[in-house]
């Protein structure tokens, strides 16, 4: 079974049900980690916002054609694989070990479909208000 077939195969008629069906709807908190290994075996795209008033207005098609081009580093939003390579890439001996103390809780904004690829997308929580995420040197 395809990763696209894993999302098609999920219980409920449509995106919102499916997404639902794993614990993926609008208002949860996920945690980063398990947001991306939801993506990676049903397929879907996980998109995180750094910016509320983006995120609530809920339209990634329209950001990602506003942003094409713009590197992905310095876009408003990212994809969860690439923030947490980033991330890891930043910190690569802490990082993980952060992650465990002190889970990152992405909040859903959204759940769609654009081109017949589902995706959700998440609200960051602002790090700075983490006080182990501000500097690599901090263990917590």
């Amino acid at each position: 079974m395809t990763e696209k077939n894993a999302f098609e195969n999920l219980k409920g008629s449509g995106v919102d049900e499916k997404f639902a069906s794993i614990g993926v709807s609008t208002g949860v908190q996920v945690d980063i980690l398990e947001l991306q290994r939801l993506s990676r075996r049903y397929g879907f795209r996980a998109v995180v916002y750094f910016e509320e008033e983006m995120a609530q207005a809920g339209d990634l098609a329209a950001d990602e054609k506003e942003y094409a081009d713009v590197p992905e580093s310095d876009r408003p939003f990212v994809s969860v694989d690439d923030f947490l390579k980033f991330a890891r890439e930043y910190d690569p001996y802490s990082f993980d070990i952060r992650l465990k103390e002190l889970p990152i809780m992405i909040e859903v904004v959204a759940v769609g479909e654009i081109a017949g690829t589902p995706y959700v997308t998440g609200l960051m929580p602002f790090l700075d208000e983490l006080d182990t995420f501000e500097d690599p040197e901090v263990m917590g």
